[in-house]
């Protein structure tokens, strides 16, 4: 399993712009119920800071690219950043149902 964190800083003047258009790709996400991904977008409370998650099963492209509301989500999201994304790659040492594996708790690494 592959998961990334990425944090992007929005403008405050954008934040409702941000978050509804987050949600209009979540949306599209549960019509389009795409395999071998986990997803989840959140905000530090009262600040302009996005935490997002993504986790893809092994071996697996990301589908997001296939669904046309990902695009616009990115168009969109140049509008509201401030400054670019930052980007890392997670080991996960524990997790208790937040990322897959057959049993629902990932063995502690």
């Amino acid at each position: 399993m592959s998961v990334t964190m990425v944090r992007q800083q929005v403008r405050a003047d954008a934040l409702e712009q941000a978050q509804a258009a987050a949600r209009e790709l979540f949306a599209a996400l549960a019509r389009v119920r795409p395999d071998g991904i986990r997803y989840a977008s959140t905000r530090v409370a009262d600040t302009g800071t996005f935490v997002i998650l993504l986790e893809l099963a092994d071996g697996r492209a990301d589908p997001r690219q296939e669904i046309p509301e990902f695009g616009q989500f990115l168009q969109q999201l140049q509008g509201f950043v401030d400054g670019p994304p930052v980007i890392e790659q997670l080991d996960v040492v524990g997790s208790y149902r937040l990322f897959a594996t057959p049993d629902g708790v990932a063995a502690v690494r």
